[in-house]
């Protein structure tokens, strides 16, 4: 049945699911946006600190960019001939900077947990000197980890388009299992460009099967993966942080009442939260469901999943009190002013 303004249902349904993407997306270049050009401007109040924030703010950056490019073109009158190609295109790469967040989410995890222990074990004195004395060792050690959270999913992405086929619909066009009962515009529909929708949808052209499964079981093992790993690292430095608080190694004015824990865990929270639709939506889809009953499913995916750089920006800069001082030019920088590792300060300091 037709709206007034002379949309399908289907159409209707694509639009609402596009602005969704942009608005919120929207949020996600400005959080991230603004992390980024922080960094780079403040990076000497900053000093180490800089380095993981502006990575992880640009790959959101470039996830959110490329996502929202995407949703832009189911909102043109016309399918244009390079929107398929776009899509194509422009799905699995905003997939890859999004594992390139992943994997930076977890190395700035490994980094806290290191820059804890690593001075708690040897006098304060002695500590600071040795990591002194370490920090270009340990500048290269990072610097290669960066260079393999962004060149592992690149590359990746460039084997994925160069050998990902399209296969035809399997059924008749009057069949299409589409968002309503019935759809007036097949064509509009197949056309979409909607993240995870091509997973299930047999009626337009999607992906071949093996490429399907591997988009499918590629997210689901990388979200769950992040998560494990980043729960495993900040549990252990908050068991750390809390035996050497019970040793008194740690004053009384530089412990925080919950622990790193309570820090912590929203950046796991951010991850849970963006992607636990997605993975809901990737776990249905092996069974093949009918679209038409997941329309509020996909309504869920693109708030949650679109917000990731948003939250990101929130939880690792703008939230934490150490971040704000640093940008507004309030102390010296975090790593000259106390002796203290800046991972240590930022998730112990209440914000």
């Amino acid at each position: 049945m037709n709206s007034s303004g002379g949309l399908s249902d289907d159409e209707e349904k694509i639009t609402v699911l596009s602005w969704i993407y942009v608005s919120t997306l929207s949020l996600s270049l400005i959080g991230s946006f603004s992390v980024v050009v922080v960094s780079v401007i403040k990076r000497k109040h900053l000093n180490e600190q800089a380095k993981p924030l502006l990575q992880l703010a640009l790959a959101d950056f470039l996830a959110s960019l490329v996502l929202m490019i995407t949703a832009l073109s189911n909102l043109t009158d016309e399918i244009w001939p390079f929107s398929k190609k776009m899509c194509n295109l422009g799905l699995p790469l905003s997939l890859a900077f999004y594992c390139t967040s992943f994997l930076l989410v977890i190395i700035y995890a490994y980094e806290s947990a290191h820059a804890f222990q690593g001075w708690r074990e040897k006098p304060v004195q002695e500590a600071f000197e040795t990591q002194l004395t370490q920090l270009s060792r340990r500048r290269r050690k990072f610097c290669l980890t960066y260079v393999i959270a962004w060149l592992v999913p690149i590359i990746g992405y460039f084997i994925y388009i160069h050998t990902v086929s399209y296969v035809e619909a399997t059924i008749a066009p009057e069949e299409i299992p589409t968002l309503t009962t019935v759809s007036r515009d097949p064509v509009r529909f197949c056309n979409s460009c909607i993240l995870f929708l091509r997973l299930i949808n047999e009626s337009c052209i999607t992906l071949d099967p093996g490429h399907a499964k591997f988009i499918q079981i590629f997210t689901l093992s990388n979200v769950l993966i992040v998560i494990i790993i980043c729960t495993m690292f900040y549990c252990k430095l908050d068991s750390s942080y809390r035996h050497y608080a019970n040793t008194r190694m740690i004053t009384m004015t530089r412990r925080h009442r919950g622990g790193i824990w309570s820090s912590a865990r929203y950046m796991i929270l951010v991850v849970i939260f963006c992607w636990t639709p997605a993975l809901l939506l990737i776990c249905l889809s092996f069974a093949q469901p009918k679209i038409k009953y997941l329309f509020p499913l996909y309504v869920t995916q693109a708030l949650s999943v679109s917000l990731q750089g948003f939250l990101n920006s929130i939880v690792y800069a703008w939230r934490r009190r150490n971040f704000r001082d640093a940008v507004l030019g309030e102390r010296l920088p975090l790593m000259a002013y106390s002796n203290r590792a800046f991972f240590d300060q930022s998730l112990n300091e209440p914000s």
